[in-house]
């Protein structure tokens, strides 16, 4: 089957239909119908990677089982979804995906809230908790560990975080709707980390957000939709990797302080990001936003 082929497939079916033969899709499992999720701006992302496909309305995300940690995360953010319901904090395993891996075999099992502790490693949230402050309901979802890279303090804190506020402020502030696709990077080895030292470290981080304006759909991306595509290292501040298991990974406690804009130093091209993930998006060569 041809590639675009597959995508419209995967895309186009419920859960009950899907074939997972022909889109290296383990499972769907989740609350929303695939073919009902709002939160893919693209066609569904190809993957060499074992991925069982979490499909929620706050978010829809492609899960490693081997690596314990999503292949992506897609969402949107339209302003009715940015609120005023603080942060939950209330990190948890994911008990649907706890459900089907245990039912599934194979001894896999989702990661539990603990699973990062003494790591030095940041719970790395791919949607922002805010990103979804319109309902306790809705924040609560981010905290689920499927949602969670292991990051290091330098980048979730400071680079990381200042691009989720930029993104944030082009709807609150500029009026625009965003479509966003995050996730892990493994082109150098970072270690691993958990009790059972199962849950490898990512050397990078991918994001790319689709800016369009309020009234417009994903049917209206094109080439020339505006876009911002960054690769973030998962490294200390000097640019070395971060030793696990040792307070802040190896750095200081203000590493992660820095400029607003310090993202902007990491944009990089859609083809870049293909190349370092190992996983395919749309054809089209998207605009950069400066």
């Amino acid at each position: 089957m041809q590639l675009f082929q597959k995508f419209i497939l995967a895309l186009a079916i419920s859960i009950s239909t899907f074939n997972i033969a022909d889109a290296r899709v383990e499972a769907v499992i989740g609350s929303l119908p695939l073919n009902k999720n709002p939160n893919l701006a693209i066609l569904l992302p190809e993957t060499e990677n074992s991925e069982v496909l979490i499909s929620r309305q706050q978010y829809l995300i492609s899960y490693n089982k081997y690596r314990r940690a999503p292949n992506w995360v897609a969402w949107k953010i339209e302003a009715n979804q940015l609120g005023s319901i603080g942060r939950s904090n209330k990190f948890q395993q994911d008990s649907e995906l706890e459900n089907y891996l245990t039912k599934s075999g194979g001894g896999f099992h989702a990661v539990n809230a603990t699973d990062y502790t003494r790591s030095c490693f940041d719970r790395g949230h791919q949607i922002p908790s805010g990103d979804r402050t319109d309902t306790k309901e809705n924040n609560e979802a981010t905290f689920n560990m499927s949602n969670m890279i292991p990051q290091t303090p330098f980048l979730n804190r400071g680079m990381w975080e200042h691009l989720e506020s930029y993104t944030r402020s082009l709807v609150l502030e500029q009026g625009k709707k965003v479509f966003i696709i995050a996730g892990p990077i493994y082109d150098a080895n970072f270690g691993n980390i958990g009790p059972n030292k199962d849950i490898p470290v990512p050397s990078k981080e991918f994001k790319i957000i689709f800016i369009l304006e309020p009234n417009q759909t994903v049917a209206d991306i094109h080439q020339n939709t505006p876009m911002i595509a960054v690769i973030m290292p998962n490294t200390l501040k000097n640019g070395q990797a971060p030793v696990p298991s040792t307070p802040n990974c190896g750095g200081s406690a203000t590493d992660s302080l820095g400029s607003k804009e310090d993202w902007k130093q990491y944009q990089t091209s859609l083809t870049e990001i293909e190349n370092k993930s190992n996983l395919v998006f749309h054809n089209f060569s998207f605009a950069m936003t400066p």
